[in-house]
């Protein structure tokens, strides 16, 4: 009888399907972890972390940079693309026997040089980059206040170039605002300032 209720009693219990688990938590045997799968997701996620913040750095670097680069830009051409005022002669403000010495420029020290005649003479030395160092030279003819002039230049390392310009002196013939051009141009070729250097 015990035989025949144990089979039974088997019978009446279901089978298992193939998707289930049979093993009974006693029996469950544990598997160790796996540590490398650990370490790898900590590096994983300390990536994650990092990236935004050299996304930061990298986004500040950037930035400054471009700030860097856009005043160098403005100083470099803005110089040469100042408005000079309308030279035109003021009859109140006669310059004369005020103009010879050394004045300030942003390519230089020029050396001014009154002669007989309203005639003026200068001289002056720089260095460019793609041009090497320059000399230069002017003569113009001083009219109260505007000076108008030849130029020409010796490049160390480029053929000679050569021009007309006009210099326009402030009030107090302290300080000149001017410009300066190629061929018969007085202006496309740059802009000059310059103020008087005190001895």
């Amino acid at each position: 009888m015990q035989k025949i209720w144990s089979s039974k009693s088997k019978r009446s219990q279901p089978l298992p399907s193939e998707d289930e688990d049979t093993s009974s938590p006693e029996t469950e045997v544990l598997e160790p972890e796996d540590t490398t799968s650990a370490d790898d997701s900590l590096k994983y996620s300390s990536k994650l972390l990092k990236k935004p913040w050299q996304w930061q750095i990298s986004l500040s670097w950037l930035l400054l940079l471009v700030g860097v680069g856009g005043v160098a830009i403005i100083t470099m051409f803005g110089l040469q693309y100042l408005t000079a005022p309308e030279a035109t002669t003021d009859s109140n403000l006669a310059c004369k026997s005020k103009i010879t010495g050394d004045w300030q420029t942003p390519f230089g020290k020029v050396a001014l040089q009154e002669e007989s005649e309203n005639l003026v003479s200068g001289k002056y030395e720089y260095t460019n980059f793609e041009r090497g160092k320059i000399t230069g030279e002017l003569t113009g003819r001083l009219s109260n206040n505007v000076i108008t002039f030849d130029w020409t230049e010796t490049p160390s390392e480029l053929p000679k170039q050569q021009g007309k310009g006009i210099l326009v002196f402030g009030e107090g013939c302290k300080e000149f605002y001017g410009s300066y051009g190629t061929g018969e141009s007085t202006n496309n070729f740059g802009n000059w300032q310059g103020s008087r250097l005190t001895k």
